[in-house]
């Protein structure tokens, strides 16, 4: 649900934008007034005054949400019923007042209405909204506030602008859309967004294959291809398409690389999506009395797209799930924290695919990216990477004090983590604090995000129910772990869980024998 109130709160942001700049022309057009004969219906001037308060109330409810007031609750519902309304009112009138020709190809009445009934299901909770401080800047990442929370503004207003552009071109050139239905222009939407996120995340993937890197991952909206354990999967996530991005992941053959292939590797999407975007301009700038003519529209949209994800994703900024390619170039070529924290990153990706373990990280790099990296899921990162150096290297103490540090990380800043990372700390609960009720206390955190039964997933909870004295069923959870562990490539971290698995067995023998 909180995707759903994140995504309509763009659309706020959008709707906000549309009817401020409306009422703003509409203003300039007043001033004309007395040099009319007639003056404007009761309609028309009802329009106009609705245009500003239209405007506040969108603008309101994204402000509100974004940044944590308790009054978000109220507005979003007042924007969500704005939409219903004026849905219901478009479809019954089979008009299209308020809506710029840039969107005209895709008829907004039924979105319109939708929106405003996810919007009063995904308001009417009471606790529908946090401070939200991934927005905020960390220290030294590159970025700034007030523009983590403006680009997407910046950007759909620029797209709105772009498209408005295109459509005069358009008159100018006696171009026309043939309209089609409903679901057919949507599908051509999405297509579109789609296909401009597959040739960005291609840059980035291409890249890296060029550089000797292995493809990890590669998300396109609601399609996702990940290596889990050795092996590809495919997995389908609906609500991908609630807002289009795409991510790709690599992992280095050679952890010694020059830094200069790491940026050109993060360089290549918005380079070839600057790429992209000029051949579809040229395309839609060459369509007046070519075969392709009737598509001018299509075409313009996937410029202006490839174009603005281009420019936008060289802005160092953050997001909840990630950082714009511009800022990861920034922290690359900080020489400072940020860099330490994106070797230790790329040095963990490596021991999936070489025999690096975990005990071969640089840990003072890892120690001087985690002693000004405090908060936050990067924060997170580091302090289990410290933990997974120590215990491998079979420092107990250390790897203990490490685990506590994630622990206070995750309580301050980085509580909403993957099921995956819930792992570490159960075993390190159970397994190096002897701590039962912390143990179950993660266990049950980790349930609750229906984990992935994979052999991280059972080493976890087989220390748990060890912890617990439920031998039986920790023997059991054991051998299904470790019979997935034994099929697990020959790679350094799939070495070291099999180490884990052996330590595990060995306090399962023990406690069996004192039973």
């Amino acid at each position: 649900m909180r995707a759903v109130r994140n995504f309509l709160c763009w659309m706020f942001a959008l709707g906000a934008i549309v009817f401020l700049r409306s009422s703003l022309f509409s203003f300039l057009d007043i001033a004309s007034w007395p040099d009319v004969h007639l003056p404007p219906t009761m309609l028309s001037a009802g329009i106009r005054a609705a245009l500003p308060v239209l405007g506040v109330v969108y603008g309101l409810a994204c402000w509100t949400f974004w940044t944590g007031k308790a009054s978000a609750r109220g507005w979003g519902l007042a924007a969500s019923g704005v939409n219903a309304t004026l849905g219901c009112l478009f479809l019954y009138m089979d008009r299209r007042f308020l809506t710029a020709p840039a969107t005209a190809f895709l008829n907004p009445d039924a979105l319109l209405l939708g929106f405003g009934i996810a919007g009063i299901v995904a308001f009417r909770r009471r606790d529908v909204v946090k401070a939200e401080r991934w927005m905020q800047p960390l220290p030294g990442d590159g970025t700034n506030a007030i523009v983590n929370q403006a680009i997407w503004i910046a950007g759909t207003g620029a797209f709105i602008a772009g498209m408005n552009w295109w459509w005069r071109w358009a008159e100018t050139n006696n171009l026309v859309w043939i309209r089609r239905s409903f679901l057919h222009n949507l599908a051509l939407l999405l297509a579109l967004e789609l296909l401009m996120v597959v040739i960005h995340e291609f840059g980035h993937a291409a890249a890296g294959a060029a550089f000797g890197m292995k493809l990890r991952a590669f998300v396109v909206g609601p399609f996702q291809w990940r290596v889990r354990e050795g092996k590809w999967e495919f997995r389908f996530i609906l609500s991908g398409f609630l807002a289009i991005g795409g991510a790709t992941a690599v992992a280095p053959t050679d952890p010694n690389r020059p830094l200069w292939r790491d940026i050109c590797m993060v360089a290549a999407g918005p380079a070839i999506s600057l790429a992209a975007g000029g051949v579809a301009l040229w395309a839609t700038l060459t369509a007046p009395g070519r075969s392709w003519e009737q598509d001018w529209l299509p075409l313009a949209f996937f410029t202006t797209l490839s174009l603005l994800t281009a420019v936008v994703n060289l802005i160092p900024f953050r997001t909840k799930a990630f950082y714009s390619d511009g800022a990861r170039i920034f922290q690359l070529l900080s020489h400072g924290p940020w860099a330490d924290l994106h070797r230790a990153f790329s040095a963990a990706a490596a021991t999936t695919i070489t025999p690096l373990r975990p005990r071969d990280y640089d840990i003072d790099a890892i120690e001087r990216a985690g002693s000004s990296i405090s908060v936050g899921q990067p924060a997170l990162h580091l302090r289990l990477l410290a933990a997974s150096y120590y215990l491998d290297r079979g420092s107990i103490a250390d790897a203990t004090q490490a685990l506590a540090d994630a622990e206070a990380v995750y309580l301050e800043s980085a509580s909403d983590i993957s099921a995956e990372m819930h792992t570490p700390f159960i075993f390190g609960k159970a397994y190096l604090q002897h701590d039962a009720e912390g143990a179950r206390l993660w266990w049950e955190r980790m349930e609750t995000k229906k984990p992935l039964r994979n052999a991280d997933y059972w080493i976890a909870t087989s220390a748990f129910l060890w912890s617990q004295h439920r031998l039986n069923e920790a023997r059991e959870a054991w051998e299904k772990g470790n019979a997935l562990a034994q099929q697990l490539p020959k790679a350094g971290a799939y070495e070291t869980d099999r180490d884990y698995f052996a330590l595990l067995h060995k306090e399962l023998e023990v406690s069996g024998l004192a039973g």
